[in-house]
């Protein structure tokens, strides 16, 4: 019977959280490299010692120092192990940094546009490996990686090198959707109504406000634009829709004078848009630190709590003339 092979490279597991803790002030990050099998996790510093896991090939892994042919690596729930160094590849320049910002938000990718896979607290050791625009890619808890606000990054020891951000406060008039004057006027021949799903239509009409200097309420909007047969709107031509908008980019519109209107996704898929009209001031751009006009909801009052609620954000607009 012929005999399949698969390779499986020799890795110590060490259990003790503190220990990863002891060894996280300096580590870097690496990428497991075997002829395709997975690297063996044990429980002892040699080939006799138990099997307690592995990694597979190709995955990212965090790395503390050598010892002998072996290397300190991280894995997840603050465990600690030593792995063959042959193979492991370092990932040049990866470099260890603390987050500085409370509740930074794991991305999947480089945008806001991406889903949000886990919150890191102040003070989380971190990898960075590369960067993209605003955003650096990370390697935490271990061998997971995501993208986090790369402003939200500071040296071991050190701090951010975030600049202090004014605060920015726009007088952009803030419009309700279930206000009794417009509540119950359709969207369209949607059959529905700006109470049901018009706050896209109530955004609009805030940054329109805004923009000419005249109040155009809801109603007043609801007839100005065009709508698909559901409802949806269909955006004005002075309106601008990017693929994305980072924190950096948004407080230099708000800077610039113009509101942005945020859309994003629960996780069932309910839609919901917001009017950024402002920043609170600080020393990081963060969701918390941007003010909004929710058109639902008179308790958000911040991005932050948006996102909260609705944390996958799939459309950015603003005016250009």
């Amino acid at each position: 019977m012929k005999r399949f092979a698969m390779v499986f490279l020799v890795c110590l597991f060490l259990l003790s959280p503190s220990a990863a803790r002891a060894s996280a002030s300096s580590p870097t990050a690496g990428t497991i490299a075997t002829s395709g099998g997975s690297l063996t996790v044990r429980s002892a510093p040699s080939a006799s010692g138990a099997a307690v896991g592995s990694l597979p090939n190709g995955g990212a892994v965090t790395l503390y120092e050598k010892s002998g042919s072996w290397r300190r690596v991280g894995l997840p729930g603050g465990k600690i192990g030593y792995c063959s160094s042959g193979y492991i590849r370092e990932i040049a320049g990866s470099a260890a940094k603390t987050v500085s910002a409370g509740g930074l938000n794991v991305r999947s990718g480089p945008s806001l546009s991406h889903p949000v896979a886990a919150v890191l607290p102040r003070g989380t050791v971190v990898v960075r490996i590369s960067g993209s625009g605003d955003f650096a890619k990370i390697v935490y808890d271990g061998t997971r990686t995501g993208y986090v606000s790369a402003a939200h990054l500071a040296s071991p020891g050190g701090s951010s090198t975030a600049s202090t951000y004014a605060a920015v406060s726009l007088k952009v008039p803030s419009y309700r959707q279930t206000d009794g004057r417009w509540a119950s006027v359709l969207v369209g021949n949607s059959g529905r109504t700006i109470a049901d799903i018009g706050c896209t239509v109530a955004s609009l009409a805030m940054t329109e406000s805004y923009r000419t200097g005249a109040a155009v309420t809801p109603d007043v909007m609801e007839g100005r634009l065009s709508y698909s047969s559901g409802g949806a709107v269909y955006w004005p031509d002075n309106y601008t829709l990017p693929g994305s908008v980072s924190y950096r980019q948004l407080y230099d519109k708000l800077k610039a004078g113009i509101p942005v209107i945020v859309g994003a996704r629960r996780a069932d898929g309910g839609t919901h848009f917001v009017v950024v009209k402002g920043f609170l001031g600080g020393d990081s751009l963060t969701a918390s630190g941007f003010a909004i006009n929710d058109p639902g909801s008179g308790s958000r009052t911040t991005l932050q709590q948006f996102l909260s609620a609705y944390p996958t954000v799939f459309r950015r607009a603003y005016y250009t003339k």
